[in-house]
């Protein structure tokens, strides 16, 4: 884990219950991580340490919303966030991840850095199709030239008119006889 410092949760000196962090995630924090998928953002982030008989877990809440580039007309804009996510932290010799959600953290460590936890969470929570979403009569938002260029190059069906080449005639009739 790359330190960032200013994204960590103290876990020295902390009783069992649990204990409550809180970080405003912002274009600072996106520009990091040299990642592609989020340009800026504004999320609230809240962490919840839960330490009990030396088992810690670490709860993630994150709401807000981030930018990111629309997959159908490369334009930026902002897509909401709502999600939960947890890990489990074991205190071991050799930090590093475990599984997807078990931590081992050293045994002297006094701290956990969660930045780079915090910024994959989001980028999981992020839609698969990333694109500008309908404006309140269902038309798209997205960027009308670049929708223009798209449809001027999208592939046009035949005609009946229209030659084919006679060897996907012959596979065409092969697909008919089974339906």
């Amino acid at each position: 884990m790359k330190k960032r410092g200013t994204y960590a949760v103290r876990i020295s000196g902390l009783g069992d219950g649990d204990h409550d962090f809180s970080f405003e995630l912002d274009k600072k924090f996106f520009d990091s991580f040299e990642q592609p998928d989020i340009e800026n953002g504004k999320v609230q982030a809240r962490v919840i340490l839960e330490k009990k008989h030396g088992v810690i877990t670490l709860h993630f809440s994150f709401t807000g919303e981030v930018e990111v580039v629309c997959d159908r007309c490369l334009e930026s804009f902002m897509t909401g966030i709502n999600t939960v996510q947890k890990i489990f932290v074991k205190p071991g010799d050799a930090p590093g991840e475990i599984e997807d959600d078990v931590v081992m953290i050293g045994k002297d460590d006094h701290e956990i850095e969660v930045g780079q936890f915090m910024y994959e969470f989001i980028v999981l929570a992020l839609p698969f199709k990333r694109i500008h979403p309908l404006d309140e009569d269902e038309n798209s938002t997205c960027n009308e030239e670049m929708l223009k260029n798209l449809d001027a190059h999208r592939a046009r069906s035949l005609d009946q008119n229209d030659q084919t080449d006679p060897r996907w005639d012959a596979l065409k009739g092969i697909i008919e006889k089974s339906k």
